[in-house]
Parts: structure tokens; C-alpha cells; sequence
């Protein structure tokens, strides 16, 4: 943990950093994440899986959080990337520039360790970000307009439940073994774990499927006639067929990925938007996704 007094327009704060193991801090910063999002990160320091890819930066007047940042952290080809989310400010703080501090001090913390830095951004502070060279893209979403009736039934997934030892360690395994299956890769095992085994409640506890033939654990969805492929986790590079192969029995209309597949041949692709939440990203990384078109993996999202 690092703890720091800084003074941010004549006003005292102090700053943690990596805090998470202090139970105190710990409580204040998930009141104050309750209160702003509708969730707090308990269950996920208790599961065990916050590991030190995830930074949370704080600052506090005497044992009050006020303004927060988390930093995620990604290896990509020997590189790290960076992640900014759950960014908030109290009610009473803000336009006291303690967004701004905490940006610069994160940013100035990286400038050496990474080659990029994005985060998602709603309408109210879309002006903000490009004051730190941050450049606004466009998210592409990849899709296969075919029905399960095309694809031959070949395997035969198993549902994974990892409140099971046995199955949670198979999880475990496959999750840190696993080779990048996406074109713009943010491999994090702490937010596999984050979503599909601390949250039930962001819906994915109950889409974790093995498929022992493949050796290969996939996160997927069918509704409304839509097979959604979130993840796929897997020591050996997966083919996209295969794994919708493994889900014809089940009665859909189109394939939608929630990352830009490795392989994109005869896939389409269109403009994607969530939940009025524009991608933006460090100058360095503009080109990437303007020329490749990508979108950042739906478990990535901080």
C-alpha cells in the first residue's frame, strides 16, 4: 500500500494506492462504489482473485473517500496495457480537480510501463478526457448471420459450476492457461473471476460451459434466438465454428461475439455501442483500432 498527503488547490487529501488488504479503507471505498455504481468489490477480495492487476487509486479527507480511479492492468505481446474505471467523485468534491489529479498522477505512473491506456467514458464527461490526449473510437462488433440448423452438432458442453471445487479449479486452470483468442487481447484473470464466479448477479455465473473434447471452457448465452460468445478459454487457439458447433442444438438465428475474433473471415462486422458509453483511448493506440476495427472484450469492462 502507498500513502501519500497531497494538497490539490490549497486543500489536504491523502492518497492510497493498493489499499485493498486494509479492511478499514477497504469498507469506505466499497460504501462510497455502492453508492455510486450498485456494487461493491467485497465478494471479489474475498473470492480471492483480486490479484495486483487491479490498482485502485483513492483519495481520502481524514477516513472519508472522495474521489476514486482503478487501474486494471493487461499483458498484450510482452507489453501492458492499462484500464481506467469506476471513476466517481463525491457529490461535495467535485470541480475541486481531484479527477484531474488522480488521471495525471496514473498516467504519470505508467508513461514507462505501458504502451496504451483506455477507458469508457459516459455523455456527461466526454469533453474531459481528450485534456489528456485521449482520442474517442469506434467499437466494431463481429456476428455470423446463420442459424444453429447450419451447424453440424459435434460436442457437447457440460455447464460448470464453480461453486464446485472440482469445477472451479478446472476454471481456474483453463483461465490461466488459456491463449489469447482475441485480435486486440486484455487477458485478465482477476476479472474472469470477477464476473463469472463473485457477481452472479452480472449474469454470467450460469453461462461457463467445458467442453472436454476441445479442452476449452467457453462463456455464451442464447437468447431471443442470439448465441452470444463472450470468452473463450483454451491452451490451444479455438476455431469459431467449433465452438458454435458445440451450441446447435440450440435453436438461433445469429452469432454475436463479445470480442474481435483472431479469424474474421466470413464473419460481419458493424458499428457497436453500449449503454451510451464511448471508448476512448491514448493517442498510441488510435491507429490500432481505427485500421483493425476491434472491440474491447465484453469481460474486460472495468
Amino acid at each position: 500500500m502507498i500513502k501519500e498527503h497531497i494538497n490539490i488547490q490549497g486543500d489536504h487529501y491523502i492518497l492510497y494506492v493498493g489499499y485493498q488488504h486494509d479492511e478499514k479503507l477497504r469498507l469506505e471505498f466499497n460504501r462510497m462504489t455502492e453508492e455510486f455504481w450498485e456494487f461493491d468489490f467485497e465478494n471479489y477480495y474475498k473470492s480471492g482473485y483480486w490479484d495486483d492487476n487491479c490498482i485502485i487509486y483513492s483519495l481520502f479527507v481524514g477516513d472519508k473517500i472522495v474521489s476514486h480511479t482503478t487501474v486494471s492492468l493487461f499483458a498484450q505481446d510482452e507489453k501492458t496495457l492499462v484500464q481506467l474505471g469506476t471513476v466517481m467523485t463525491d457529490m461535495g468534491y467535485q470541480r475541486k480537480g481531484l479527477s484531474r489529479f488522480l488521471m495525471g498522477k496514473i498516467m504519470d505512473d505508467f508513461k514507462d510501463k505501458s504502451h496504451g491506456i483506455f477507458l469508457f467514458a459516459n455523455e456527461t464527461v466526454l469533453n474531459f478526457y481528450p485534456q489528456f490526449g485521449f482520442v474517442a473510437v469506434t467499437e466494431y462488433e463481429y456476428s455470423l448471420q446463420e442459424s444453429n440448423t447450419s451447424f453440424e452438432k459435434k460436442y457437447t458442453p457440460r455447464q460448470l459450476d464453480l461453486d464446485k471445487p472440482e469445477d472451479l479449479k478446472l476454471f481456474d486452470t483453463l483461465v490461466n492457461v488459456s491463449v489469447a483468442n482475441s485480435d486486440f487481447q486484455t487477458k485478465s484473470i482477476g476479472l474472469a473471476f470477477f464476473y463469472c464466479y463473485a457477481y452472479p448477479e452480472m449474469g454470467y455465473k450460469e453461462s461457463i460451459y467445458y467442453i472436454e473434447e476441445l479442452n476449452c471452457v467457453i462463456i455464451a448465452q442464447v437468447e431471443q434466438e442470439v448465441l452470444s460468445i463472450f470468452e473463450v478459454f483454451s491452451p490451444y487457439e479455438i476455431k469459431n465454428e467449433d465452438v458454435i458447433c458445440a451450441f446447435a442444438d440450440v435453436a438461433f438465428q445469429e452469432v454475436i461475439f463479445g470480442f474481435t475474433p483472431k479469424n474474421t473471415e466470413g464473419l460481419q462486422h458493424r458499428v457497436y455501442k453500449d449503454d451510451d458509453l464511448q471508448l476512448f483511448v491514448s493517442s498510441g493506440l488510435q491507429a490500432v483500432f481505427e485500421n483493425k476495427r476491434l472491440k474491447i472484450n465484453a469481460l474486460s469492462h472495468t
